[in-house]
């Protein structure tokens, strides 16, 4: 397979290669260049440590297009684990007390949570869970002590300590 650049494509081509901060994308323009200087593919594979087919691949997309352009497009990636249906199970029972739920907290803790959605049948992780959590906007604080009866002469006593 052979690439055939005019001089100021090979120039333009050297620029970006230069450029490019991804290493990924720099290796497709890379095998580029050396396809271009008559290398053959194998020779190309064997230069940038990558698979023969994908030599094969970057040249083929590389000639189909008018503008070039080898970069990673986004992909769809793995199925979320939660379904939008758990996820509204999810907030609901964030919103709700554990304590409604027969637990002895006063706060939800990951492994609160995902103890009480196994009992509703979803089956998750802890990463899976906290990046649920962050992705609905949930976030995690310490608790934050206060008495729990506070003194009604507070405010006098206090006034009357700093007025003297």
């Amino acid at each position: 397979m052979q690439i055939s650049l005019t001089a100021s494509e090979a120039e333009a081509l050297g620029r970006t290669t230069a450029r490019e901060r991804r290493a990924a994308t720099w290796r497709r323009y890379r095998a580029m260049q050396l396809l271009a200087q008559g290398q053959t593919p194998r020779q190309v594979a064997a230069a940038l440590g990558c698979c023969l087919s994908s030599v094969y691949n970057w040249a083929t997309r590389w000639q189909q297009q008018a503008q070039p352009d080898l970069h990673d497009h986004a992909r769809a990636g793995r199925p979320r684990r939660l379904e939008p249906v758990d996820e509204q199970q999810l907030e609901a029972l964030l919103t709700s007390d554990p304590q409604a739920h027969g637990l002895l907290a006063t706060g939800w803790t990951v492994p609160l949570v995902q103890t009480q959605l196994a009992q509703t049948g979803v089956l998750v992780s802890e990463h899976t869970l906290r990046r649920a959590l962050h992705r609905l906007g949930w976030h995690w604080k310490r608790p934050r002590y206060q008495l729990g009866r506070p003194d009604p002469d507070y405010a006098h006593k206090k006034g009357q300590w700093w007025h003297r």
